[in-house]
């Protein structure tokens, strides 16, 4: 049995489904949790994710290679 998600990874991905389904308020308080909870920001971490996450649904719709 795999391990369960942490606490952070969960956060992460309601984060990305309130996205998903245009749901702004959700996402930008589960963004708040994750900021409450990590201190690191740096590439590759889940807030970091997140941030780029967030961005990435804000962006106009390019293509990417």
């Amino acid at each position: 049995m795999p391990p369960p998600e942490s606490l952070e990874e969960q956060i992460l991905a309601a984060l990305e489904r309130a996205l998903a389904e245009g749901q702004a308020e959700a996402a930008e308080h589960l963004l708040r949790a994750l900021e409450a909870l990590c201190s690191d920001a740096s590439p590759g971490s889940v807030l970091a994710e997140a941030y780029l996450t967030s961005v990435g649904a804000r962006a106009p719709d390019r293509s990417r290679h």
